[in-house]
């Protein structure tokens, strides 16, 4: 028996066995990697990036928790500000705001919210008229925001300030007790919208289809076992090419060795 044949006997079915054992521990990684690899080539016409995730089960996996929420109640309606600066009227997204929302109260016939960093003025459907910031000679940081009597006024960790609209001036005050709006009750469901948004806003579905992908998902770990999933898809490569060699190799050599017979 020739030496190549050998080889033939006893490799053909150590390779099958690997190439087969192979196939199995890659399916599930190479299905995942395939189906996330096409989301990401079409991530332009999906719009992934601009797309955020608001399942709560994603979100915890991720460790994005539940924003912290401050709510006023003005008349009918609410302004809501949460941990990243984002202010809601009712459920609706009202405008970015520097700093944690400290005070809300009505004004004429709008309303004015007060962040650390700034001053919002809203006109009575909640929309933003105009932003007033320290560079208007706005006192910062604003920790309260009240009713001096008939004015509205505003106090800082050292003064308290009153707020002439008209001069756009911040007139210092003693000896007066200012009446602080209090952070009020948010209803459930406005709650729940503005967690849906607060929360997703942070995690695109790109950024997640591109963990999948990577395997960074699952930690250190899942990137090791997506780089030896690689590698077995290589050995699945290189071992279907030698099987099927091996198998044109020993064909030839029967076909040369079958007999012919003359018609």
């Amino acid at each position: 028996m020739k030496p190549s044949f050998l080889r033939y006997k006893v490799l053909r079915p150590w390779l099958w066995r690997w190439h087969r054992r192979a196939g199995l521990a890659t399916a599930a990684i190479l299905l995942l990697v395939t189906v996330t690899g096409i989301f990401l080539n079409h991530t332009s016409e999906l719009s992934l990036s601009q797309k955020y995730v608001d399942q709560n089960w994603l979100l915890l996996f991720y460790g994005i928790p539940e924003p912290q929420l401050k709510t006023f109640t003005l008349g009918d309606s609410t302004i809501t500000g949460d941990d990243r600066g984002q202010l809601y009227w009712g459920a609706d997204t009202l405008a970015s705001c520097r700093g944690e929302l400290v005070g809300a109260a009505q004004h004429d016939t709008g309303f004015v919210a007060a962040c650390e960093q700034e001053l919002l003025f809203l006109d009575e459907r909640g929309r933003l008229l105009e932003k007033i910031s320290a560079t208007y000679g706005l006192p910062t940081p604003l920790k309260q925001l009240g009713k001096c009597g008939e004015q509205l006024c505003v106090r800082t960790p050292k003064r308290l300030f009153e707020l002439d609209f008209n001069a756009l001036s911040f007139k210092p005050l003693v000896g007066v007790r200012p009446v602080w709006s209090e952070p009020g009750l948010l209803p459930d469901m406005s709650r729940q919208a503005i967690y849906e948004h607060s929360r997703g806003q942070g995690l695109s579905w790109e950024r997640v289809m591109l963990d999948f992908h990577s395997g960074r998902i699952f930690g250190a770990a899942g990137v090791w076992v997506v780089d030896v999933a690689a590698v077995l898809l290589l050995f699945l490569a290189l071992s279907g090419f030698v099987l099927w060699y091996q198998h044109m190799r020993v064909k030839r050599v029967r076909n040369k060795a079958a007999p012919t017979h003359d018609k």
